[in-house]
């Protein structure tokens, strides 16, 4: 019963199981500005130089007071910080609010298991591996093998429909370079989970640990009794 109420008591101090959740990404957050882009930038306490503008073909944007800035390659809150010190030359302590209205159509997406999910921009000629290894490359529970990448498919009329295709990443990991599909501008790419990845990942992470410290208590219980 000691021992017992001893392992209560390092549960209490340490907590429970802890909960899991999923976050989808957010797409400003994570997608790469490129040109194209239509960006609304709001400049607070100086609303009159608030703008929406588009990035230019060399990655530019225009803006009052400060010209011509590089947006191109950056990330919505990095480029905030960027305008946020340009402005603070000319505004007390401004508050920059930038997001992205309208993206360009060149761009790609990847989802589910993989370590940088979100939006990233299209170069002509990218593949699979390509976008994979941007993203920071898969995560443990990843079932290669099963990766589907949904594609908008314009028809006659203005008509869109979506195609489905298979692709095999485990057997590009493998060598077979043949699998390593080519990818088109607007393609979404979905990497799932394992089917037992969740059970397994609960056990690995929670079951194991608990029991390691229970044997620990237990020994030293043991122990003390012994001393």
């Amino acid at each position: 019963m000691k021992i017992i109420a001893l392992f209560m008591s390092v549960l209490t101090v340490f907590g429970t199981i802890p909960a899991f959740s999923l976050e989808l990404p957010n797409s400003d957050k994570e997608y790469f500005i490129s040109a194209g882009d239509v960006v609304n930038i709001n400049v607070f306490p100086a609303e009159e130089f608030s703008r929406e503008v588009t990035v230019q073909p060399d990655g530019n944007i225009e803006l009052p007071l400060l010209g011509s800035i590089k947006a191109q390659g950056f990330r919505a809150e990095e480029l905030q910080k960027v305008l946020a010190a340009r402005f603070s030359k000319y505004v007390s302590g401004p508050t920059i609010t930038l997001s992205v209205r309208k993206f360009s159509s060149s761009r790609v997406a990847v989802i589910g298991q993989i370590n940088g999910p979100g939006y990233y921009e299209y170069r002509e000629g990218m593949r699979l591996l390509d976008l994979v290894a941007q993203a920071g490359g898969t995560m443990d529970y990843a079932q290669g093998g099963k990766v589907r990448i949904f594609r908008n498919i314009k028809g006659a009329g203005n008509t869109v429909s979506q195609e489905v295709v298979k692709a095999d990443l485990a057997a590009v990991y493998g060598g077979k370079l043949d699998k390593n599909i080519q990818l088109l501008s607007g393609d979404i790419v979905y990497i799932p989970r394992k089917p037992y990845s969740t059970a397994a990942r609960w056990i690995s992470d929670n079951f194991v640990p608990w029991t390691t410290l229970f044997t620990f208590i237990v020994t030293a219980a043991i122990v003390a009794k012994n001393n």
